[in-house]
């Protein structure tokens, strides 16, 4: 099968590659038809690492995937061959105390496409597992159901904030995960959401998905934290979201935040140190925590946008063929040419 590969940093060639042979119960053969560039996938062409994880040998990249069902082993019933699918990219052991708690995103065991060691999905075949394929509604596109990745990381988001009806939100950050934050955070009836960002085309974009409840910061214009105190009489916001991934953006987070409030941190910085003032941590009192990925939340992406709650077509500015797989990272990895959400069609 044909498949982008990545060799080192900044050089990803196309190759014919082995397609992957079932070997284990429960395995399903998908082939792709759409993936996501990720941010991920950017930083691991990029730098040829990611946080803690380093490119040594050859790496398929891609785990924001939707295909089809071309071949699954006996016992498989919960897909049949036809059907259109979401691949959720990870598979937990379900045996850890983690699984058994219902945690399994932190599954110490968790095989994830697209890391050192785990082929990803820039190929026109994966394995999976049929409790992590999830069947596409009748309207939704191959496109579309490759973003339920990144819509379950909002949603996981959104749980780990606990965003209730009439709060106030702050999103730091008008990238792909922080535009989709914003969306389910005015799906769980957040009244007002302040989004921040340095590209004044992204916060124009952001405004048509609910004009009257969301406020644009344009971080190169505007001191985010005074604004969105001054806009709240001081007192802050219910809850923050930090979608960026900046020093700046983790620094200000709790400083925007109200006395009691609750910080969610969604970005990955590149830092290894979180930048927090003591006496903002101590005198707000603010609940700080973070996502790493998700965990049974791409049934509620799939209902959420196939209900028409969140729109995910929007964000797809650009598209890409496997053959040009490397100029989606580019693009990706330096923030070029306005865009928001690459998608590769295989």
């Amino acid at each position: 099968m044909k498949a982008a590969v990545l060799i080192e940093a900044k050089n990803v060639v196309i190759q014919d590659v082995p397609e992957p042979v079932m070997s284990k119960p429960n395995q399903v053969k998908v082939r792709v038809k759409s993936v996501g560039v990720c941010g991920s996938d950017a930083h691991f062409y990029q730098d040829g690492r990611l946080a803690d994880w380093v490119v040594e040998n050859p790496l398929i990249l891609g785990h924001e995937c939707a295909g089809e069902v071309v071949e699954v082993v006996p016992g498989v019933n919960r897909v049949t061959v036809g059907d259109r699918v979401a691949v959720e990219p990870g598979i937990p052991c379900r045996k850890c105390e983690w699984c058994k708690r219902g945690e399994y995103h932190l599954c110490p065991e968790m095989v994830f496409m697209a890391v050192p060691g785990v082929n990803g999905a820039f190929a026109e075949y994966v394995l999976s597992e049929e409790d992590f394929l999830f069947p596409l509604p009748e309207k939704m596109t191959f496109e579309e159901g490759a973003l339920m990745e990144p819509l379950a990381v909002a949603v996981e988001a959104t749980k780990l904030a606990e965003i209730f009806l009439g709060d106030s939100v702050a999103i730091l950050g008008a990238g792909t995960i922080g535009i989709l934050c914003l969306q389910t955070a005015l799906a769980a009836g957040a009244t007002k959401v302040f989004i921040s960002d340095i590209n004044p085309l992204k916060l124009d974009f952001v405004k048509r998905f609910s004009p009257d409840r969301i406020v644009t910061i344009d971080a190169t214009q505007t001191n985010t934290q005074e604004e969105i105190l001054k806009n709240t009489q001081g007192r802050g916001v219910d809850k923050t979201l930090e979608t960026a991934g900046t020093f700046e953006t983790f620094r200000i987070s709790p400083s925007v935040t109200r006395r009691g409030g609750r910080v969610t941190l969604v970005g990955i910085p590149p830092f290894q140190e979180y930048p927090f003032r003591a006496s903002d941590l101590f005198d707000r009192t603010v609940t700080i925590n973070a996502v790493y990925r998700y965990a049974n939340d791409y049934p509620i992406a799939i209902r959420l946008a196939d209900k028409g709650l969140v729109d995910v077509k929007p964000i797809i500015t650009h598209r890409f063929s496997l053959d040009d797989v490397k100029r989606g990272l580019e693009i990706t990895a330096n923030r070029s040419d306005n865009v928001i959400k690459g998608i590769v069609n295989v």
